[in-house]
């Protein structure tokens, strides 16, 4: 048998290591210890080991972990942030500590399951992880029960939703359009974008009844009731309204499966005008199925917590099911760091 090379050991080794440097790096951020090299930047081990109230084996331990996965850097005997860490010494409401909580409460147990979850084809990272000991059934009704994880959920999908319709308002125009139906449009954060942005634009949002409820709230303190409403429905029993020309889909299709994705933009073909348009929001993989980064890692979490049918998709399958749904392709855009924005058009009449 030919031996590893040396090279290939370390990068194995690094790997192996890799479930390491997370816990780390919340750890360092729960202490406060970015925030306190910001501050205090160069100061030694035992300078904060007593500003973090850490015993001296703790504070070893937390440095020699943060110097080795150069969540730090070591200078002189004091110790400084690296650029990427010092993201998270402001305020942790920031999108960036948001993601770190949410990585830590939501996820890393739960992927811990991945294998399982694999070899069964269902969510066991939740239901061995967060759902033990509730007598919730999925992800939604579990963050009924907990006000930790609700919190944690909602603080990230807010900053989330907020980047997304940033990236979708600079890259679509919806200027042409009279009414736009945000299908799965969540608590209205696309809505009230979209009518800010065009004040000539109304939106509805198709949603559950309680998240729909919740929407109106925020649409009536955005002050937007006259031109943004809130909708409550069941789109899987109920056809969609055909009083808009342009239906959205915005980080919704990935929880659902290709049978029940190829149906949604049936009922889209069905409910548009001729010329109508059908615009998607997605995280996707690419066409060659080997990236991005975020592309696995969203399919690995809709796999083991989020959905029991749904997957991350590339662009060229959403492509392939409109236009089995009789729609026209009009383009494809990369407008931010995670999604594509894919634009299609029901063919005028005639």
């Amino acid at each position: 048998m030919t031996q590893p090379s040396a090279t290939a050991l370390d990068e194995l080794w690094k790997l192996v290591y890799t479930s390491f440097r997370f816990p780390f790096l919340h750890a360092a951020l729960r202490l406060k210890l970015f925030a306190l090299l910001r501050e205090r930047p160069g100061i030694t081990r035992e300078e904060i080991t007593r500003a973090l109230g850490l015993e001296e084996r703790a504070g070893h331990v937390l440095l020699l972990g943060c110097s080795t996965f150069e969540l730090v850097r070591k200078e002189d005997g004091g110790y400084r942030n690296t650029a990427a860490t010092d993201i998270l010494a402001g305020d942790p409401d920031e999108f960036m500590p948001v993601i770190v909580r949410y990585t830590h409460e939501m996820l890393y147990r739960p992927m811990a399951w991945l294998h399982e979850s694999l070899v069964e084809d269902s969510n066991l990272g939740l239901d061995r992880e967060l759902l033990a000991g509730s007598s919730a059934t999925t992800l939604y009704e579990l963050l009924g029960e907990d006000k930790n994880l609700e919190e944690v959920f909602t603080a990230m999908m807010e900053h989330q939703s907020r980047s997304v319709v940033q990236d979708f308002v600079n890259s679509v125009d919806l200027s042409s359009y009279r009414h736009v139906l945000d299908v799965g449009g969540g608590t209205g954060t696309n809505a009230i974008a979209f009518a800010r942005r065009w004040p000539n634009l109304r939106a509805t949002i198709l949603e559950l009844p309680h998240v729909a409820a919740m929407a109106e709230e925020q649409i009536a303190e955005a002050g937007l009731a006259d031109r943004v409403h809130a909708v409550g429905a069941d789109i899987w029993q109920e056809e969609f309204p055909t009083s808009h020309d342009c239906v959205v889909f915005s980080r919704f299709l990935e929880i659902w499966s290709p049978e029940q994705v190829r149906e949604l933009f049936a009922k889209t073909y069905r409910a548009l005008r001729p010329g109508g348009d059908l615009v998607i929001v997605a995280c996707a993989q690419d066409d060659d199925e080997t990236g991005p980064e975020h592309a696995a890692f969203m399919s690995a979490y809709v796999h083991t917590i989020a959905s029991p049918t749904g997957r991350v998709y590339t662009p060229r399958e959403f492509e392939q099911w409109y236009t089995e749904a009789g729609f026209e392709p009009m383009d494809r855009q990369y407008p931010g760091r995670f999604d594509v924005i894919l634009r299609a058009r029901k063919p005028d009449a005639g």
